[in-house]
């Protein structure tokens, strides 16, 4: 079954989604600066009224993706109050001069699991994405957001199909960035796609 996860900001446009036909949520605050961690209480009250799955955005500011001590003491923490509240899976990602921040994202995974985990768009801009993608697979990530290391996913729609192709059922290519109700069957069929992402995707 193909998956349509929509991006929300708040409690009102996730239950939106949902009876638009959104089979997954993803929440996050922020989304001018690429999304950051949404407040408890949107969190709470979007798990709790919904009966879709809900992943939550962990990224404690906009910038790049590259953090402190600190930063990772509170992503941590984020993870922790996401999995107490029953959140279905969390949306993460951390690097180190262009590569997978090997130590943090492996904190971040331990403390995630068992929940459902989604490495966000940060993948766009690691160097060598196909020694990523066998890493984030050995790591036990199961998708992975990308634009296809382009403006949107439309114009890195080459990308993805190889992206695709290479993970080969190992992990879930997810395409978003301009993605919407109009485009996202072309998009998945010309890619192989079977889940895609966006505000606009129902």
């Amino acid at each position: 079954m193909a998956i349509y996860e929509c991006c929300v900001t708040n409690f009102n446009e996730a239950v939106k989604a949902e009876a638009k036909g959104a089979n997954r949520i993803e929440l996050c605050e922020n989304l001018a600066l690429g999304g950051t961690t949404p407040s408890y209480g949107t969190i709470k009250n979007v798990v709790k009224k919904l009966n879709i799955p809900t992943m939550v955005m962990i990224r404690p500011r906009g910038g790049n993706f590259e953090f402190n001590s600190e930063e990772v003491i509170i992503m941590l923490e984020d993870i922790r109050v996401a999995k107490s509240i029953g959140a279905y899976g969390v949306v993460i990602g951390a690097l180190n001069n262009k590569k997978i921040d090997l130590e943090v994202t492996k904190k971040l995974i331990e403390e995630a699991k068992p929940m459902n985990i989604t490495f966000h768009m940060a993948f766009d801009e690691i160097e060598n994405k196909f020694e990523a993608l066998d890493l984030l697979i050995e790591l036990g990530v199961n998708r992975i957001l990308t634009k296809g290391c382009l403006t949107n996913a439309l114009e890195g729609k080459e990308n993805i199909k190889k992206y695709i192709e290479y993970a080969d059922n190992r992990i879930v290519i997810m395409p978003g960035c301009k993605v919407d109700y109009e485009n996202k069957y072309d998009l998945m069929k010309y890619t192989g796609a079977i889940e895609v992402h966006g505000t606009k995707i129902v």
